[in-house]
């Protein structure tokens, strides 16, 4: 089976909404998020390495943003600030809002490029269409563990 390129870009924005957005898969990203204070979001599991919810955050944004990147340039570029990026000094609500907005604001670009990106790019790409995937899997993931996080801390 041949898929046309509205086919393909139709499998493409079903499985993006599986990473983030439907119960039948995931706990909704923004659901996992509600009501989430800047404290709570802030806390940091007892280990050097461990992150917590506003480390999630601020990464899943960088991800994103990152695999537009790579389709657009077919190059392998890395995020700026790094694959984790710092929480800002300042680490109340306004910020928290900031970051969560950031999130919001990388997933509609995402978006916008599933739903009218060139084809060609996404295809061709060596970091296109598998690199793509692979980012919505990340997502699905990394939702799963705030959701563990707040279970956890009993949030």
């Amino acid at each position: 089976m041949v898929l046309d390129d509205q086919e393909l870009r139709e499998l493409i924005r079903i499985n993006f909404e599986y990473s983030y957005l439907h119960d039948d898969w995931v706990f909704p990203l923004e659901d996992a998020l509600e009501g989430l204070t800047a404290e709570q979001a802030a806390w940091r599991p007892p280990s050097e390495e461990a992150m917590g919810i506003w480390d999630i955050v601020l990464h899943l944004a960088t991800w994103n943003r990152n695999i537009i990147e790579r389709i657009e340039t077919g190059e392998n570029a890395h995020p700026t600030g790094g694959a984790w990026p710092a929480r800002p000094e300042e680490l109340g609500e306004r910020e928290w809002d900031g970051a969560k907005a950031e999130l919001w604001d990388s997933i509609a670009a995402l978006k916008g490029l599933i739903e009218s990106g060139a084809m060609e790019k996404i295809k061709e790409s060596p970091y296109g269409f598998a690199d793509l995937l692979c980012r919505f899997t990340h997502m699905a993931y990394h939702s799963g563990q705030i959701v563990k996080i707040r279970e956890c801390q009993g949030w």
